[in-house]
Formats: C-alpha cells, structure tokens, sequence
C-alpha cells in the first residue's frame, strides 16, 4: 500500500515542499507520495476527516498552523509554546501534532548569518513569527520588536515574549525607525512594503521568511547596502528534515537512514 503524505494550506501553488519530500522518498526509497493541496481553514476540519488510513502524514502552512490543534489527540511541547503546529502525523488513536519550523528557523539562521545577535527586529505576528521568535531566543536574542500592522492582535506573541524572558516591544510598521543586530521577515510574500517602511528598518542582517517570489523587495534592499541576507528556502529544507524523519523514519529525534544523502538530495531539488 503506498503511504500519502502532501502539504497542505492556501495558497499553496508556490509551495516547494513536494520537491523537498519526494526528493527524500526517491533516496529512502520507500512506497509513498507526496503532492499540494488547496486547503483553507474553514475546509481543512471537513478535508482531515475525509482522509483515509493511508494518508499518514502532512506539513501545513498558511493559515492552518492555529486551526489544527483542536482536532490534534497530541501536540509536541514546541507546538504547545508556540501555538503553532505545522506538521501532523497519523498513529493509532488519531492526529499528533509537531512544530519544525523553529529548529528549521534557528538551523537557518545559524548556518547562513551566523553571527551572534543581541537585539531582533520580527514584521509579523502570526503563527511563523511564533516559531521565529523561539528560535531567536535559543540564539540568545533578549531584546525584540515586534512590527505589525493591526497592534490589537499581538496578546499571542506579546505573551509568547513574556513567556521566554525577551524584553518586547510592538510598534506599526512603518510607523518609526527601528535598529537592531538582525530583521526577521515573517510577512506572506504577497504582503506590500512601500519605500517608507523599508527605510524606516535598519539592521545588520536579514532573515525573510519568504522564498517566492525572490529576491523580495527587503532583500533586494539589503543587498544594495552590501549587508548578509537569507531566505526562507533554508528554513524550508531543515524544517522539512524534521517532518522527514516524523514521515518516513522512527521519529523527530532519530536520524534517518543516509540522512546526509537525504539532505543533499532535498537541498539540490530545491537549487540550495
């Protein structure tokens, strides 16, 4: 019986996770598929229960991260903190619940920038600046602002700061300049900065969460000051390693089998 895995969320067209996944599956070599599918939050409770019992697994993205965990028998502890959860495995009793997107972040983040950073800037409040925000803490980040465009819907992530020890502030976007060691982008690519608001940020390095369309247009920016920049593509991969071994393997915490070649393969699907 072939196993069914795929990624779900909205949009989802864009989406490179079935490059990644079926590059795993083809070095694996195991019987399993993994495909996209259209799926908005009012649909996916009707689409989870509709699944049969050889869909095993799925990755979920925008805007289904916080709808999910009610129908969750389990959630890890990272999805318990983050309130986010982005990958869903089938056991026996039911779905279980994981979050990879904060070691994908933190792995990213550390291989491609590098540096030590004391203070963060994070545009956006949502599931993904949830998973961001914990993985700058366990990069030793304590001072934070958080930038938004609506300030009546950050109690999640102001509490979330709390929570970690960080010193937060939440201001608009766009509103005043801000300076920090690193800018963390977790706005959807489809979201609009004008040139005022790009200005208005100052870092030594940024971290886009976005990877389609790319460059974005604060990467183009940062790069035309000749500072470091980094993708989401990254974030992608490592978090997607994670979900590889929930998929494919005997859990979050044991290494695949060849893992290295497992993730030289999804790095090359992917043109990292």
């Amino acid at each position: 019986m072939v196993s069914h895995f795929a990624v779900l969320g909205s949009p989802i067209a864009h989406s490179k996770s079935p490059l990644l996944h079926r590059a795993a599956i083809s070095v694996l070599g195991i019987d399993a598929d993994y495909v996209a599918h259209e799926v908005t939050a009012p649909e996916f409770p009707r689409f989870l229960a509709a699944q049969d019992e050889d869909a095993l697994g799925f990755s979920l993205t925008r805007p289904l991260k916080h709808v999910a965990r009610p129908l969750l028998v389990s959630e890890c502890e990272t999805s318990s903190l983050t309130g986010a959860v982005n990958t869903i495995v089938r056991r026996v009793d039911g779905w279980h619940g994981f979050n990879t997107d904060v070691w994908g972040a933190q792995t990213a983040i550390t291989q491609s920038l590098g540096a030590r950073f004391d203070t963060a800037t994070v545009l956006g409040g949502g599931a993904t600046a949830a998973s961001v925000l914990v993985a700058l803490r366990n990069l030793e980040v304590r001072d934070v602002t958080i930038l938004v465009r609506n300030t009546q819907k950050t109690m999640r992530i102001e509490q979330l700061a709390t929570r970690l020890g960080m010193n937060c502030r939440v201001g608009e976007l766009g509103a005043d300049y801000v300076r920090s060691d690193i800018l963390v982008n977790t706005l959807p690519a489809s979201a609009e900065l004008d040139a005022s608001t790009v200005e208005a940020l100052d870092s030594e390095a940024l971290f886009d969460v976005a990877y389609n369309p790319w460059p974005s247009t604060l990467a183009r920016e940062w790069s035309a000051r000749g500072l470091p920049v980094s993708s989401g593509l990254l974030m992608l991969l490592w978090q997607a390693v994670l979900q590889a071994r929930l998929f494919y393997g005997d859990g979050i915490d044991d290494e695949l089998p060849r893992e290295s070649v497992v993730v030289t393969a999804m790095r090359s699907s992917v043109g990292l």
